[in-house]
């Protein structure tokens, strides 16, 4: 930051903003679990209205995973990492003013490429030939000309969708979440709306063979409308985020801006070898949808992104709020050269994570089918897309914990300055993920569940891959051992089985009470029993992280009354 040399203002408290870690993640959470029973909402419309047998939708959701592509790339990855660690020093070194002209700079030239980028996809989809060369596929799907429409009308989503991730990573170093955390749930309500709007409009019927191209141009038609709906709730974000950069002061006066343009290309040089790495992961999503629209029969790849839409609720609930919640704090840490305090909050938050991580992936594999006949077979969804979409639910559960895991694992290398092991373990795990889909869904003839395992299959190796060198890049940045958690296999053990307890209980549960209940009454009695057993089961065990969240919940009961 030399080019803010001479500045007076007085540093910020970096690390002190970030004291109720609890709380935040809980925020964090709560706004994440909203959203994500909103986007149930929205996908169970969505099945009632497309089914799982639809060419057009087949085309809609591998279009949507382009601009997602660039949004978990750009506002959500890369870019807003590199400007919360460079915002975290600029406010530590130099005062909040620092920050705030390094945040505006920064957002200034994402604008113009984020535009530029914009631009080239958009151009180059609408050129793209139906067939891939040399192979002859049909990488586009049964319907290239919708994956080409689609994909070109909802590509204007990155801009507003990424400028709205880095201002809420600017805001998370100033330690404000709410407004951030809220934005995926008002896009959700907008969605919804949309939906209902495209319901009344073309009718709730769904297609038949005789409908031929006239329905295929009316599912085309609503797939559009969807579209608009989706690009509006992008801005609605937002504008969302505009009060509380207002109260965090991260509107007002800079003296002289263009003196930090050097800092801003700086975060997106750093943002490079994140970008790269995010990428990597992100491409292996696409690559998976685009398989799964080429590979598989009609609906392979609409089956496939429910699967994830469902299994992403307690993985966002869970590890990615705690991730999004501890990585200032790490940052910070880290900038202090507090290593025993980083690893030990890194070591903390992976526990916490696999508190509930656990017990959920037990509980969504032995519930699947039902979980997916109650949200999703309804209007023109079938039982064949129920146990498509079951299948890959299930073997996506075992990837939940280690994704994670990855996840958080990664943060932890950024915060201490490593930006390239992340990403060569990334580009490992994409080309085994190839690998592995082509074996089991060309070589063995799996549908969805074979992508959805090489998926869990390299989680895991990623997990394998970078936890030893995080542990050496501590001791090396520490100058001796730094101790972890003396507990923490003991704490774990404890978890799987208290874990096997709650899917034993949700199983049994769902068996006997289904006859006499009906599906939808059945599934929350599981449901509920899983959860009671397991909190029974952690109890008894005295697992350190139930007590925790026991004496907090008691003490915040006890100052109520």
């Amino acid at each position: 930051m030399s080019g803010q040399e001479g500045n007076a203002a007085a540093p910020a408290d970096v690390v002190g903003r970030h004291r109720k870690l609890v709380a935040r993640t809980a925020l964090i959470s709560g706004f994440t679990a909203l959203s994500r029973v909103l986007g149930y909402g929205r996908e169970a419309l969505t099945a009632y209205l497309f089914g799982d047998k639809s060419a057009v939708y087949d085309a809609f959701v591998t279009a949507w995973r382009v601009p997602n592509l660039f949004r978990r790339l750009l506002g959500e990855g890369a870019v807003s990492t590199a400007l919360q660690s460079s915002m975290t020093e600029a406010d530590a070194d130099h005062g909040d003013e620092a920050g705030r002209a390094l945040m505006w700079e920064s957002l200034r030239l994402a604008a113009w490429i984020l535009l530029a980028l914009t631009v080239v996809v958009m151009g180059g989809v609408a050129l793209m030939p139906d067939l891939m060369p040399l192979t002859g596929w049909r990488w586009l799907g049964e319907d290239a000309a919708a994956m080409r429409d689609l994909t070109v009308q909802v590509t204007p989503y990155v801009i507003v969708i990424c400028l709205a991730g880095l201002a809420g990573g600017a805001l998370a170093v100033r330690g404000r979440f709410a407004a951030a955390s809220a934005g995926p749930g008002l896009m959700n309500v907008i969605a919804i709306v949309t939906l209902v709007l495209v319901g009344l409009r073309f009718g709730w019927q769904g297609l038949s063979p005789a409908d031929g191209e006239a329905g295929r141009e009316r599912h085309l038609d609503m797939a559009r409308w969807f579209s608009w709906g989706l690009l509006a709730s992008g801005v609605a974000q937002l504008a969302l985020l505009v009060p509380e950069m207002r109260a965090a002061k991260l509107f007002g006066p800079v003296r002289d801006l263009a003196r930090y343009r050097s800092e801003a290309w700086n975060v997106l040089r750093t943002s490079l070898p994140l970008a790269l790495g995010a990428a990597v992961y992100q491409v292996n999503v696409l690559v998976d949808s685009f398989m799964a629209n080429n590979l598989l029969e009609v609906g392979g790849a609409s089956t496939y992104y429910y699967a994830n839409r469902i299994q992403q609720l307690p993985l966002a609930l869970v590890a990615t709020a705690a991730t999004s919640a501890v990585f200032p704090a790490m940052k910070a840490l880290a900038h202090q050269r507090s290593f025993g305090e980083l690893r030990r909050l890194h070591e903390q938050t992976h526990l916490a994570i696999a508190f509930l991580a656990l017990p959920a992936s037990v509980g969504l594999f032995v519930l699947a089918t039902p979980v997916t006949s109650v949200l999703l077979e309804h209007g023109e969804f079938s039982a064949r897309g129920v146990e498509r979409t079951a299948d890959a639910i299930q073997m996506l559960c075992l990837a939940l914990l280690p994704g994670g895991a990855v996840g958080l694992l990664s943060r932890a290398y950024f915060a201490l300055g490593d930006f390239k092991t992340p990403v060569r373990v990334s580009i490992v795990a994409l080309v085994l993920n190839v690998v592995l889909n082509f074996t089991f869904v060309v070589g063995f003839g799996l549908d969805t569940g074979g992508l959805a395992l090489a998926t869990a299959l390299v989680s895991w190796l990623n997990v394998a891959m970078l936890t030893p060198g995080l542990a050496r890049k501590l001791r090396e940045g520490a100058g001796g051992e730094v101790p972890g958690l003396a507990s923490f296999g003991s704490r774990a053990a404890r978890m799987v089985a208290c874990s096997g307890a709650c899917g034993l209980a949700a199983w049994a549960a769902h068996r006997l009470a289904t006859p006499a209940l009906g599906e939808t009454l059945g599934l929350f009695v599981a449901i509920a029993c899983g959860i009671g057993t397991y909190i029974i089961a952690v109890q008894l065990a005295g697992c350190p992280e139930w007590v925790t969240v026991r004496d907090r919940i008691v003490a915040r009961l006890r100052r109520s009354s």
